[in-house]
């Protein structure tokens, strides 16, 4: 009993010591509330280009979300506004998929990039967003033996800032193959 006496005074007496608590509560008028993130779109947000060039190289790289995924390289011109973005991928990257990886990588680094300024349209269905309105975009999709001979790439492009560009769509892009690949077979034949 004694015992039980000395907790509840040793309680009290505490609890009479406890300082002011200094949390904000949310119908507080003074300031900002804390842990509130603020979603407003800014005037002159500098972007961390080296941030998001870590955060592309791990987007880009993710084998689980991309199989053929090799490397990735961004290369930045801030002053002139330049980026070029080369994927580079496994030399079996099947020509029905050029399509689908080049739209990734236009749209992924635009949306990726939108999470640190967000006055940056994110792409959609119909936009490769709001970045190449004001930077001039040039890609690649870069088979990893030859990475380094430009001519053999999958596909590439350049577009200057705030071109309405569009990409080869799955089809072109099949047709483009196959007439490679029937002069190719021609000139094979001719060779015999």
């Amino acid at each position: 009993m004694r015992k039980i006496l000395v907790l509840l005074a040793c309680a009290a007496v505490l609890s009479g010591c406890a300082p002011k608590s200094n949390i904000v509560s949310p119908d507080s008028t003074e300031g900002t509330v804390a842990g509130q993130p603020d979603f407003d779109a800014k005037d002159d947000v500098e972007i961390d280009w080296e941030q998001a060039k870590v955060d592309a190289e791990d987007m880009f790289t993710d084998v689980k979300e991309y199989p053929y995924s090799v490397d990735f390289h961004l290369l930045l011109q801030p002053e002139q506004k330049e980026i070029m973005l080369v994927w580079v991928v496994k030399d079996d990257l099947p020509s029905s998929e050029i399509a689908k990886y080049s739209e990734a990588l236009v749209k992924g680094f635009n949306d990726m990039v939108s999470t640190q300024d967000f006055s940056i349209e994110r792409s959609s269905d119909t936009s490769y967003g709001g970045l190449w309105k004001t930077y001039g975009l040039s890609y690649g999709l870069a088979p990893e033996s030859t990475q380094d001979d430009e001519d053999t790439w999958f596909i590439s492009g350049s577009y200057p800032a705030g071109t309405d560009f569009k990409l080869p769509s799955a089809e072109e892009i099949q047709k483009a193959v196959d007439s490679v690949e029937a002069a190719e077979a021609a000139e094979t034949e001719a060779a015999e």
